[in-house]
C-alpha cells in the first residue's frame, strides 16, 4: 500500500539539505537554458583527465600573461579558450579597466574579476528569458570567492599582493609600478595568482559539467 503524506504536514529541512537540492534544480535549469554552452564543454572535456585539462589551462595562462600583461584578460582568455566560453576580442577590451585591482586602484584582483566573468559566460542567462539563472551564476560566483580567499587571504589586489610579496605596491606610484613589475616578473608570483584562479574556476566548471 503507498503511503500519502499528510497534507498540511510541516517538514524540516536544514540549510545543507536546501541548498543541495536548489543547486540540483538549478544544474537541471542550466542544462535546458544553455545546451550548446554544455554541449561544448563536454566536447572540450572529452576523455581528457582533469589533470591533463589542468596542464593546458596552466599552459595558456603561460601564453597569455606576457601576451596582456594583464590577470584580468589573461584568466579570462585562458579559461574562454580551454572552455570554449565564446567571449570576443570586445569582452577582452571590456576587461583592461579591471586591471590592477580595477584601474590599479588596489581593489578586485584582476584575476579573480576574469575567472568571475568566464563563470558568467558559462553559468549565466543569455536574456531575460534565462533570469531563472541568475541564482545558480551568483552561487558560483561566490563559491569561487572563497575558495580564492582561502588560498590568499584576501580578494583584494593589495591583499593578494601582501600574501604573495609581503607588502603592497601603489601602482598609481610611477617608482612603486616599475618596481612591482619588475619584482612580479622576476618572481613569477603574479602568474602563481592567476594560474590558482583559473584551477579554481576550471574546477567549477567541471564540477557542473
Amino acid at each position: 500500500m503507498t503511503s500519502v503524506k499528510p497534507i498540511g504536514k510541516k517538514y524540516k529541512i536544514n540549510r545543507r539539505t536546501f541548498f543541495k537540492k536548489s543547486v540540483g534544480l538549478s544544474a537541471g535549469l542550466t542544462l535546458l537554458a544553455f545546451p550548446g554552452i554544455i554541449t561544448e564543454t563536454l566536447a572540450t572535456k572529452g576523455d581528457k583527465s582533469k589533470k591533463e585539462i589542468f596542464k593546458e589551462l596552466e599552459k595558456k595562462v603561460e601564453k597569455f600573461m606576457p601576451m596582456y600583461g594583464s590577470c584580468a584578460l589573461a584568466s579570462f582568455a585562458a579559461l574562454n579558450d580551454q572552455f570554449k566560453l565564446k567571449g570576443d576580442p570586445a569582452t577582452l577590451r571590456a576587461l583592461m579597466p579591471f586591471t590592477g585591482g580595477l584601474a590599479l586602484k588596489g581593489e578586485t584582483c584582476g584575476a579573480v574579476s576574469g575567472s568571475l566573468l568566464a563563470l558568467g559566460f558559462f553559468f549565466g542567462p543569455i536574456d531575460q528569458k534565462g533570469k531563472n539563472q541568475f541564482p545558480y551564476s551568483m552561487i558560483n560566483g561566490g563559491v569561487f570567492m572563497d575558495r580564492f580567499q582561502k588560498e590568499f587571504d584576501s580578494t583584494r589586489c593589495w591583499g593578494v599582493q601582501k600574501h604573495q610579496y609581503g607588502r603592497y605596491y601603489d601602482s598609481n606610484k610611477p617608482e612603486e609600478l616599475k618596481l612591482f613589475m619588475e619584482v612580479s616578473q622576476k618572481s613569477g608570483k603574479c602568474m602563481e595568482v592567476v594560474k590558482k584562479a583559473v584551477f579554481i574556476a576550471g574546477d567549477i566548471i567541471l564540477e557542473n559539467s
